[in-house]
């Protein structure tokens, strides 16, 4: 028995080492500095409407600018722990973080990588720094790269059970982040294109995880319908992240300008100024309409520029490091360092026929739908934190180290040979 023994221990802390230290690392992070648990989007007062039975509304109205998935998920401790829930929400916060953990080394498993490869995998998606700095935010990272990777891990089941468990988390990482429904509808034409069976059997499985996607998007377009007028299936947060990122004046002071482009300052909030006293009056869906309307026109007028400013998000969101204006040169140095190995495993990864073929496809469908977003709409480095246990397991399964990547099958016992017959 003691083959066995050893083997299970060395299994068990193939998931443990990593939830350990990325417990380490993030509650470092909740301790460090000033800031911590800020809440820029407004994600608490959305939590105690809903606490108090008013719904999901802002200064008494209702709301459809914020996805409501995490102010849900905040509501019950908003309930119970105000008027100081920050305690509890860094409690929820470690929670998520070691369940990401344990889903990616899951995952890792199964898709068949061995246990070296599946402690690598976790211990990316532990020690990213990118992701674990966002855990002591009150903001929706920590929840969605736990619902990215948990769909992920659902869909490496496979059978019936896995297709539908990888649809419902689908559905909620849209609900909790609409930037990544993009990614979901890469991986259903994942499933169409490469999971096996005959045409008519990778098709059916597609339909049912987009219905199943819809499904749990349906609730919320009603409500919305009801408390709003029209039925908006995301938010209607869209049209300002788009025009904020295409605007003349981040063109002149971000695209145009020298230095390291953090927009910040008079001329920023003057915009933000305008953009307000343009659209008072107009519900949430005119307004969202007129902002995307109006970054539309943008590109249209100045088709260079907008490529040029594509290519610059783009690059924003896949940056080595932090912006210089916000993060001292140690931590930029560190995170660059970090991010240089990790990004030249994920090449590699990317490069393996096996990543392309189905279940391992819906790891690289969320990183391409993520960053396909981010060309159009505002981003920064933060804004990846989602697809980082994805990320983490295709960089798991990349050529170099040349170490195997799938476990061996066990050698099969071998019979006696039976004699005097």
């Amino acid at each position: 028995m003691h083959a066995p023994t050893r083997l299970w221990l060395s299994r068990s802390w193939t998931v443990l080492g990593p939830v350990l230290i990325g417990l380490a690392i993030r509650g470092a992070a909740m301790a460090s500095g000033a800031g911590a648990f800020e809440d820029p989007d407004n994600y608490l007062p959305l939590a105690r409407s809903l606490a108090r039975g008013d719904g999901l509304a802002w200064k008494g109205r209702p709301t459809a600018y914020r996805p409501p998935l995490y102010p849900l998920v905040l509501a019950p401790i908003v309930r119970l722990a105000d008027p100081n829930p920050v305690p509890v929400i860094a409690a929820l916060h470690l929670a998520l973080g070691a369940a990401t953990i344990w889903q990616t080394t899951l995952a890792a498993r199964r898709w068949g990588l061995t246990d070296r490869r599946a402690l690598i995998a976790g211990l990316i998606a532990a020690c990213d720094p990118v992701l674990a700095w966002q855990s002591r935010f009150i903001m929706t990272e920590t929840l969605s790269a736990f619902l990215v990777v948990s769909a992920v891990a659902s869909f490496a089941r496979q059978g019936p059970r896995g297709l539908v468990e990888g649809g419902i988390f689908l559905g909620l990482s849209a609900l909790c982040r609409p930037s990544l429904l993009p990614g979901a509808g890469v991986a259903v034409a994942g499933i169409m294109a490469s999971s096996p069976g005959s045409v008519r059997d990778r098709a059916a499985r597609g339909l049912v995880v987009m219905a199943l996607l819809v499904a749990v998007l349906v609730p919320w377009a009603i409500r919305n319908r009801l408390a709003l007028g029209e039925a908006v299936w995301t938010t209607t947060h869209g049209g300002y992240t788009l025009a904020l990122a295409n605007n003349p004046t981040y063109y002149r002071d971000v695209l145009d300008a020298e230095g390291d482009g953090v927009w910040s300052g008079a001329e920023q909030w003057n915009w933000w100024d305008s953009v307000n006293r343009t659209t008072n009056g107009m519900t949430e869906p005119e307004a969202d309409r007129f902002l995307r309307d109006s970054a539309l026109r943008l590109a249209k007028e100045r088709p260079a520029a907008f490529a040029r400013a594509c290519l610059d998000r783009a690059a924003r969101f896949w940056s080595l490091a932090p912006a210089t204006a916000v993060y001292p040169a140690r931590v930029r140095v560190l995170t660059a360092l970090w991010t240089v190995l990790l990004w030249a495993a994920l090449l590699l990864g990317l490069l393996c026929p096996g990543t392309w073929s189905w279940p391992r496809v819906a790891a690289p469908a969320a990183i391409l739908g993520l960053t396909i977003v981010h060309f159009f709409f505002w981003t920064d480095l933060r804004m990846r934190a989602p697809i980082v246990p994805a990320i983490a397991l295709v960089a798991a399964t990349a050529a170099w180290p040349p170490w195997p990547s799938i476990r061996k099958p066990r050698p099969a016992r071998s019979e006696p040979v039976l004699s005097g017959r």
